[in-house]
């Protein structure tokens, strides 16, 4: 792929940039017990959270709609069989906060380490860069502070979260906010536009059927490595 032809590169997050930490999920898995007086195995616990993340992230691209994170909780904890009308709002927060304590205790890393040193050297050559996620449990503050963390976030000139914009990819309006705001940077066309994922329907299928060039990140391939020609 010539990639000098295009002027602005859009990122997807999870699994494209970056992977979770086992250890969060463990923790996190060990707070919801003892926070909700859960009475299940962990491994169960685990596992329901994966079964309802990977559901509400199906929902989310079917309709592209953005499904709220308080709501996602309280579906999940009720299958947990617990009582939610005994659940107020204030003591949901207080359970996300802990969770955001333990998101930055033990942060998802980068799947590839050499990500900054590419976006320096992709906006050096005259790129703009931009991200574009998909939330449902993880809303996009704890996001956008994980990205400072890991030292990406300077080389982005805006993110962009489906629970900021009330749509999930692939809705063609996500990928109309994506073109207006690049568009607020300088004069663009779509097909100067690419953005990369690691999903065929939200990334891939998404962008295309906007008109911009979508590129799937095939198994063991990371955004470093996509780039490796382009010097």
């Amino acid at each position: 792929m010539e990639y000098q032809k295009f002027s602005h590169i859009s990122f997807d997050l999870w699994l494209t940039l970056i992977q979770s930490n086992p250890a969060y999920k463990q923790k996190r898995n060990r707070l919801m017990i003892e926070f909700f007086g859960i009475d299940k195995d962990p491994v169960f616990v685990d596992e329901t959270y994966n079964r309802f993340d990977n559901l509400f992230n199906g929902i989310n691209e079917i309709t592209g709609g953005n499904l709220d994170p308080y709501e996602l909780w309280l579906i999940f904890l009720s299958h947990l069989d617990i009582d939610i009308k005994k659940i107020n709002i204030q003591y949901l927060q207080e359970f996300i906060d802990e969770t955001e304590k333990l998101f930055f205790e033990y942060h998802p890393t980068l799947l590839d380490e050499n990500t900054p040193q590419l976006f320096e050297r992709l906006v050096n050559k005259g790129h703009t860069l931009s991200l574009l996620c998909n939330t449902a449990f993880t809303k996009s503050p704890f996001l956008k502070r994980l990205l400072a963390h890991l030292g990406i976030d300077k080389y982005l000139s805006f993110q962009l979260y489906s629970d900021e914009m009330g749509y999930s990819k692939p809705n063609i309006k996500v990928y109309e906010q994506l073109y207006s705001e690049v568009s607020k940077l300088k004069p663009i066309t779509k097909g100067e536009i690419l953005h990369i994922g690691d999903n065929p329907i939200a990334d891939l299928w998404g962008a295309t059927n906007f008109g911009i060039t979508g590129r799937l990140l095939l198994p063991g391939e990371t955004v470093v490595t996509v780039f490796n020609d382009y010097q």
